[in-house]
This record gives C-alpha cells, structure tokens and sequence, in this order.
C-alpha cells in the first residue's frame, strides 16, 4: 500500500477576486491569532492572516457530495474583495505499470542480484521507464517485461462523494480534510490547507492504492473563475523568476491548471 499526495496549490494574488448543510468535526482544531475556522450558513469558513496584513478567507462547502469553494476573498481597508466564487476543483490521473530497466538488470544479473525483492526496490530509480509507450520497444535502456498492454494504462477523472469534515490546526496551518474522493484506483479525499502569513490555499487530493508497481501522472485544477479581457495570471518559475499572463478570453468560464 502506497500514499500519494496529488497536489493544486493556488496563490491569491494581492486582491482576491439547493446547498447541502455541512457537519464538520472540529476536535483537532485551536483558535489562535490570525487562523480561524467556523461554520456560517451550512459552510465551513477559514479566515487567516495573509501577507502585508490583509485578511483572507476561504468559504467552502458541499452540494450533493460535490465540493464547491462558495468563495475566495481578501480584505482590503475594512472591504472583501472576491476573486471567485462557487469554484469545483476537478482531478485526473493517468496510471500505468512501473518496471525495472534493461540498463539496470545487466549489472544486477552480473552480480547475481536479480531476485524479486532487489527487482521490487530498483524499479522505482528507472530513469528509462516509459510506462505509457505502448508497447515499447526493446532496447539497452528500455523497460524489462516488454511488450506493454493498453489495458495496463488507464484515465479517469475524480468524483466526490463528500458528506462532512475535519479540521484541525498543526503550528501556523489550519486544514480542512473532506473524505470521499474516487480517483481511478486511488481512493481518499481532499484537503484544503491555508497558512498564516501566506496568501496561499493548497488544494489536494491525499489518495492510496492497494495496486502494485504503480507509476502515475495527474493533471489538477479548480475552474469556475470569471475570466475577462483585464484578467491577469502571475507566477514564479523553477528558476525563481516572475512570470506573467493576460487573458483575452472570449469565454467567461474558462479552466486554469
């Protein structure tokens, strides 16, 4: 059994732009100074200290077990500035079947180490391991156990079967985990995490998997943000440097990842 985290962390930029009533467990959870949850209206309500002093918050509910962000806003001189509201998140995971190199069997072979348990450990470091090139082909740096089999490759998109919530604080984080998360052949759910003295709210799917040799990739978003002509997108690269997007959108709905 393996967990994997699967990750949409979203940044909010300087200014933020038929219901079910929710039950939320909140015994894992302290108030403190700048980090805040309540329930207001059948919501679960994150408030927190952001950067340069402004106050954020994050409402979040549930609509027929399907999460919504019923809103994102910051305040600024005494006033909520709304970035989105009612916002669904949306995950998708590609899978496949890992293997160990032809690279990595030559020198285990030699040294009489090509047993199951060795075989289990090195396939993870397979730097040539293409689990969705099917078939594959033979080669010095291609997978052993070839040909691989479409149906070992499969696609699916999340579905949310929420009924309620824990939220708990651990130091300057306050999380909101919300159990009921199908993803393909992981199972879990998702959690939304805010930190005092970042205007940050990480969205994440926390899923496991009782399959073997699993190799994965995923995309993951949160749609539902009016998009306008003036609308702009900024973020910070590997490198560290500052990145920049304006939209010409001719859709007022359009999905970021």
């Amino acid at each position: 059994m393996s967990w994997n985290g699967i990750v949409f962390s979203g940044l909010l930029l300087s200014t933020l732009a038929g219901a079910q009533a929710l039950n939320c467990n909140f015994d894992g959870y302290k108030a403190q100074d700048g980090l805040k949850a309540s329930m207001n209206s059948g919501s679960l309500e994150l408030t927190w200290q952001g950067e340069r002093g402004q106050t954020l918050r994050a409402t979040l509910g549930v609509d027929s077990g399907q999460p919504v962000v019923r809103g994102l806003a910051v305040e600024r001189n005494g006033k909520w500035s709304v970035l989105g509201h009612d916002l669904t998140p949306e995950y998708q995971v590609t899978t496949g079947r890992r293997r160990i190199s032809a690279q990595q069997e030559v020198p285990l072979r030699q040294l009489g180490m090509f047993t199951p348990e060795i075989i289990e450990r090195q396939k993870w470091f397979a730097f040539w391991d293409a689990p969705l090139n099917v078939p594959g082909h033979p080669g010095s740096n291609a997978a052993v156990d070839l040909p691989r089999k479409p149906e070992e490759v499969q696609r699916a998109w999340a579905t949310f079967h929420l009924t309620g919530c824990e939220v708990a604080t651990d130091g300057t984080r306050l999380e909101a985990n919300f159990p009921g998360v199908q993803l393909g052949i992981f199972s879990g759910g998702l959690r939304y995490t805010v930190y005092r003295g970042a205007n940050l709210i990480r969205q994440e799917v926390v899923a496991k998997t009782d399959a073997s040799d699993v190799a994965y990739k995923f995309v993951a978003g949160m749609k539902g943000f009016a998009i306008g002509d003036d609308t702009r997108v900024a973020w910070r690269d590997v490198a560290r440097g500052w990145q920049h997007y304006c939209s010409a959108a001719t859709s007022t709905q359009t999905r970021w990842r």
